[in-house]
């Protein structure tokens, strides 16, 4: 029998434990149908590979392998499991502790800070070391670092894996099991520790704080580690507005920059070979351990090393097994991820890229060669990453496309040449200096981006649903990876195409017509929205603090409502509304 794909160990495990970890999750959320669903989904591509790959000889290997897969996907199932049942029975009980922590995290809000701690222990009903991380809102003003170990007394509540009636995914991974409150004035300041990547993001961060502006140092800092913590919240709505935020999470487009540029020195100095893939290699872990080890970065530094090792033996690179080995490596390490927003993004991307690139440059091959093979990386990312912006965040930017074609050119200058100048400059302190010109081509940029933040660009209220499973099937059969006739792969596409077409409008019109319940709540502000086909209500509660409406942005962009028709507070806190 003709093979209909060609057999990929890494990337038959990678599906395995994918498969698994979305099993337990569907069991873990009692959505049973769905878990029965990926089981037979499971079952039946095993017994495919048994029948499609059981040649004469090889039928004993074919067997083992088929039991390796099962295996996998058992493994899956019960690492995520594991992960979920550690996380929700670490308890403290919600009680008052006096607690001793060390800064991972810094991020500023309206009124003070939220850190988040780990190394932390506590005194009180319980006593010992933290298993998981500690999430605290800072209210009132105080200079708190990465690395300040402080105490404090407070009220501490234990976090759910479930928020909104969503899997909290990004705690879970990031293991903030915790949440607390305290006045500035309530924190005590004992010691300072910091790890060689902490020092030296503080030293990126310090150098770019010196050679540029305020707006554009944030810009800056966000771009070169991916943290977007110092960005006002109009600033990096307006980037994500014009669909090029995915600029501030360090993933291949950073790791790919750096290590061309990189790639580049060293064959100046003459460096070839495993001698430059190992160096360059560590260096991009490094700079990934720097951002904080993101599924992203690590994804990107992985397919990297494959490249560089590849070609140092002279091997051709294979991008499936490069991709399945950097998944089954962050999958192994945290299965969670396959739940978090940078995870599903940063695969589903360069998948796409990869996969629709050359078939989509073919098909406008009668456009200028540059722009052609431009349109062949933005539209598939688009298509690629459409579905779980809508599913995340409620709308997607249409004006995207066109802003990444102007854009991205420019970023591997913009962001190659701000990297090295910022390093040169803090160590030979004349950052204002290497930052010049940086400075003001982030002005132009800053200047630029929020005239395509406009909600003519945005559409939003469209609910995917089950068809998001036909939408990627018919993306991925034209590629090519299905060696199929030309007219059945036609015939299939089309099929699935009008399944997607039917099912996505179905799960649309239905959710429009219905009457739906969204519910936001922090320590801050609890905000209740009843919306139906006409008309919609917004309740708004419990305003210990005072807050900023951007708070309430997350309803808005969940639900698709963007007028809000009756508007109840049920007490009498003043409410800051810039």
């Amino acid at each position: 029998m003709k093979k209909i794909i060609n057999f990929r160990p890494l990337l038959f495990i990678a599906l395995s434990l994918c498969l698994g970890i979305a099993t337990a999750y569907f069991l873990v959320r009692d959505k049973v149908v769905w878990a029965i669903f990926f089981i037979a989904t499971f079952s039946v591509c095993c017994l495919l590979y048994l029948l499609l790959f059981s040649e004469k000889g090889k039928r004993k290997k074919n067997v083992i392998v088929t039991i390796v897969l099962v295996l996998v996907f058992i493994f899956g199932a019960i690492s995520f499991n594991a992960q979920i049942s550690s996380y929700s029975t670490d308890n403290l009980n919600g009680g008052y502790y006096q607690v001793e922590g060390r800064i991972k995290s810094v991020y500023q809000t309206d009124s003070g800070n939220k850190v988040v701690l780990d190394s932390a222990s506590v005194k009180g009903a319980l006593y010992g070391k933290l298993k998981y991380n500690l999430a605290l809102n800072v209210y009132g003003v105080i200079d708190l670092e990465i690395g300040d170990v402080i105490v404090f007394y407070a009220h501490i509540s234990d976090n759910s894996y479930i928020y909104e009636d969503r899997f909290n995914a990004s705690d879970v991974e990031r293991k903030i099991r915790y949440s607390a409150s305290v006045l500035a004035d309530q924190i005590t300041k004992t010691d300072s520790k910091l790890s060689v990547f902490e020092r030296v993001n503080i030293f990126i961060r310090d150098s770019l704080s010196k050679g540029l502006d305020s707006e554009e140092f944030s810009v800056g800092y966000a771009l070169l580690t991916g943290d977007d913590a110092y960005m006002d919240y109009d600033l990096i709505s307006a980037y994500r507005t014009a669909g090029v935020a995915h600029i501030f999470a360090v993933s291949g487009l950073h790791i790919g920059f750096l290590a061309t540029a990189l790639v580049f020195i060293f064959k100046k100095l003459n460096i070839r070979g495993y001698i430059r893939a190992i160096i360059i290699t560590a260096i991009l872990f490094f700079y990934s351990g720097v951002c904080g080890f993101t599924a992203s970065s690590i994804r990107a530094t992985i397919m990297t090393a494959t490249v560089l090792f590849a070609s140092a033996k002279g091997d051709r690179y294979d991008f499936l097994s490069s991709i399945s080995l950097a998944c089954i490596i962050i999958l192994a390490l945290s299965p969670v991820n396959l739940l978090c927003v940078g995870f599903q993004l940063s695969f589903c991307v360069v998948l796409g890229i990869n996969l629709l690139s050359k078939p989509i440059a073919r098909l406008v091959k009668f456009l200028p060669e540059k722009l052609a093979t431009a349109l062949g990386v933005v539209i598939p990312a688009q298509l690629f990453s459409t579905p779980i912006m809508l599913m995340t965040f409620g709308h997607f930017s249409w004006i995207s496309v066109v802003a990444n074609l102007v854009f991205l050119p420019f970023v591997s200058i913009i962001f190659i040449f701000t990297f090295f100048a910022c390093i040169i400059g803090g160590i030979f302190s004349i950052s204002p200096i290497t930052l010049f010109l940086p400075n003001y081509v982030l002005k132009v940029i800053n200047a630029f981006i929020p005239v395509l933040d406009n909600d003519v660009f945005i559409l939003g209220g469209i609910v995917f649903g089950s068809a998001i499973i036909a939408y990627y099937l018919s993306l991925i059969l034209p590629s090519g990876i299905f060696r199929i006739k030309p007219k059945l792969k036609g015939v299939l596409t089309v099929a699935l195409v009008a399944v997607f077409a039917f099912t996505c409008t179905f799960n649309t019109v239905k959710e429009i017509n219905s009457v739906k319940v969204y519910v936001s709540g922090s320590e801050r502000v609890s905000a209740t929205l009843i919306k139906d086909k006409s008309q919609s209500a917004l309740i708004v509660s419990h305003t210990e603090y005072v807050y900023s409406i951007s708070r309430l942005s997350r309803l808005k962009s969940t639900s698709g409502v963007d007028k809000i028709n009756h508007l109840i507070f049920t007490n009498g806190y003043a409410l800051d509304m810039q």
